[in-house]
């Protein structure tokens, strides 16, 4: 936690909020899953009725 929020600049407690709360760390997540799992990448935009991509272009 110390290390993360050294990185970003903040405070630790705010890590702690930050990163327990999946309305916000769900957008780190869904691009860590769509390049790490499916390969692929996100929606291109946020209005988008998907979140990610595969390898092959599937949603």
């Amino acid at each position: 936690m110390d290390e993360i929020a050294h990185a970003l600049k903040i405070e630790p407690g705010d890590v702690l909020e930050y990163f327990t709360d999946g309305r916000r760390v769900s957008f780190i997540l869904e691009r860590r899953i769509a390049a790490e799992v499916l390969k692929g990448g996100v929606a291109p935009t946020e209005g988008a009725s998907y979140d990610v991509l595969d390898s092959k272009k599937g949603k």
